[in-house]
């Protein structure tokens, strides 16, 4: 800049003002290519869902014959990926091109100054080719910071959404000096427990008050929607009570160490999460350190060593992606001989045999009596005739338990639970 001035002040003035200029499209189009590339990257998102969505569901949209309007939906939110990532191209290739021309125009404008004030005799050749280069000098940096906006502009736009992520904070937050969980000794207590999802008007439990005595085997029945899966999600601690408090042992529940708390807690569902990998390994869960005598031991006891010997590479069968190998009875025993493998002195299960054939039921219902001895149970249970042998069944009604009692003084109180049962009976 020194040199320019000694060149020519004026030419250094109107080259101070030609700057803002050219950083004047490079701020515009990086604003416009940040925003694209929020867009691609939200649509890329909706696609990636949907696709999985499809792939999950492709039974379901070939029995009903879906696959036109899932086609309609799929090109829907590709036109809009589309267009997104047309936009995020456009502003990428004009954005530096604008730049460039802008860059050229005013070298253009200089030549045809200098050009006409070396007629004048108010500048020399010299002094005209070395502002010349000068100029040359400042412009070529001016051009790459146009190309490293824009592509800061779509990596800030990734990185936000990476950010959003981390940024979240745990709903589940764990105490500073967990207490150690080792099981339960005496009781687990519900006190004045009220729970609501977030986002929701309503309770989904409200002043529920129970105590479990350690060793014993809880049934939880009612309707659909009456919040038996939701109390026993806060065992585990996948929510914490939005009031009131669980207590064990006379200690909340928050005080104890989460990993401990998840690791002795043991969980069979209805809906079986198998991994893509070999049955061994989904029985394991990545405990490499377990021998194979005892999952096989683990494997007999849930009823499920029979048919895995019957596979061809036993143990070290691939069960495909979600268990798609295996029949949903199967992936059951597989589920139950998980947790009697891991051994948990706490025990829930939520409605696993509720969507299982009659034969497949019985086998995983042995199974399960297997497991119950010695254990603190929870029995989430949409089919009556697996409770009945409870130490005491809860019967829940819009979040609140209603009834509690053992299966034969519950069908005299002539209840609830009573209806429920003669519903079930007479159906079947």
């Amino acid at each position: 800049l020194i040199i320019l001035a000694l060149i020519s002040w004026e030419m250094l003035l109107a080259i101070l003002l030609v700057v803002p200029i050219l950083i004047a499209p490079v701020n515009k189009f990086a604003v416009k290519i940040r925003r694209a590339a929020m867009g691609q990257q939200e649509r890329l998102a909706e696609m990636g869902g949907h696709v999985q969505e499809i792939i999950s569901g492709i039974r379901v949209i070939r029995a009903f014959s879906m696959e036109k309007f899932e086609q309609m939906r799929f090109n829907i939110i590709n036109h809009r990926l589309f267009k997104n990532t047309f936009k995020g191209h456009y502003y990428h290739q004009v954005g530096p091109a604008i730049t460039e021309f802008v860059a050229t125009l005013v070298v253009v404008l200089f030549l045809g100054w200098g050009a006409y004030e070396i007629s004048n005799g108010e500048l020399s050749r010299g002094m005209f080719f070395g502002f010349f280069f000068i100029l040359i000098f400042i412009m070529r940096p001016m051009k790459q910071v146009s190309v490293m906006v824009n592509l800061l502009g779509a990596s800030s736009a990734a990185a936000e959404r990476i950010f959003e992520i981390l940024d979240e904070k745990p709903r589940i937050i764990e105490a500073k000096d967990p207490l150690r969980f080792g099981g339960v000794r005496d009781t687990i207590q519900f006190d004045d427990v009220t729970f609501r999802y977030p986002g929701s008007e309503n309770d989904a439990l409200r002043n529920v008050n129970v105590t479990v005595e350690a060793g014993q085997t809880i049934s939880i029945v009612g309707s659909s929607g009456a919040g038996k899966s939701t109390f026993i999600d806060l065992l585990p601690r996948f929510y914490d009570p939005t009031g009131g408090r669980i207590l064990i042992d006379g200690k909340d529940l928050k005080s104890f160490s989460l990993n401990d708390l998840r690791e002795r807690i043991g969980i069979v569902t209805q809906s079986v999460f198998l991994f893509n990998a070999t049955l061994r390994d989904n029985i394991t869960l990545g405990r490499v350190d377990i021998p194979e005598e005892e999952v096989v031991r683990a494997a007999r006891a849930a009823h499920a060593h029979k048919f895995i010997s019957a596979l061809h590479d036993g143990y070290d069968t691939i069960v495909g992606e979600r268990g798609v190998m295996l029949s949903g009875g199967q992936r059951q025993r597989i589920a139950i001989a998980r947790a009697i493998l891991h051994n948990p002195p706490v025990l829930i299960f939520d409605e696993a045999t509720s969507a299982l054939d009659n034969e497949s039921e019985k086998m995983v219902q042995e199974a399960i009596n297997t497991l119950l001895r010695g254990r603190t149970v929870f029995i989430v249970a949409h089919r009556l005739s697996t409770v009945t042998r409870s130490d005491r069944i809860l019967v829940m009604d819009q979040g609140q338990i209603v009834e509690t009692g053992d299966h034969k003084s519950l069908l005299e109180k002539g209840g609830i639970y009573r209806k429920l049962y003669e519903m079930q009976f007479t159906i079947s």
